[in-house]
């Protein structure tokens, strides 16, 4: 389990593994009477997660598809911080890919996807902007 308090507004993330994470619901907690379905939401494939909303639509299945679109896609939540779960193993984009971001000071940090969302929930509980892009492949 990687978050005991409620973020208030907030998507945070529950538990994940190589396949699959759960993301307790905004103003939900896992420590009340209510239902872990109506707690908890299961992710399973590529997905933005921005506050109060998850984003699954024409993603990439898997980090080496990662593109100029991607990041296009991201950059529409408006966040202080864009955070990429590449999978099982911290990956980076293509060079040219990476020279774009790097060149539009874009603050996107890559890294595995447990990273990810264990930072994820960090930067949430201090109620920093945050979106995360999340890879399973």
């Amino acid at each position: 389990m990687l978050q005991l308090e409620t973020i208030e507004n907030s998507y945070s993330f529950h538990s994940y593994d190589k396949q699959s994470a759960s993301l307790i619901k905004p103003d939900h907690s896992i420590h009340s009477n209510q239902s872990i379905e109506d707690t908890l939401v299961q992710i399973s494939s590529t997905t933005i997660i921005y506050k109060d909303k998850l984003d699954n639509t024409n993603l990439p299945a898997q980090f080496m598809d990662f593109d100029q679109n991607s990041i296009t896609r991201l950059l529409e939540h408006n966040a202080d911080i864009y955070l990429i779960g590449t999978g099982s193993i911290p990956c980076f984009p293509e060079k040219e890919l990476f020279k774009y971001i790097t060149k539009n000071k874009l603050p996107i940090d890559f890294m595995d996807t447990g990273a990810a969302c264990r930072t994820f929930n960090i930067l949430t509980g201090e109620y920093r902007n945050v979106a995360a892009l999340i890879f399973f492949q």
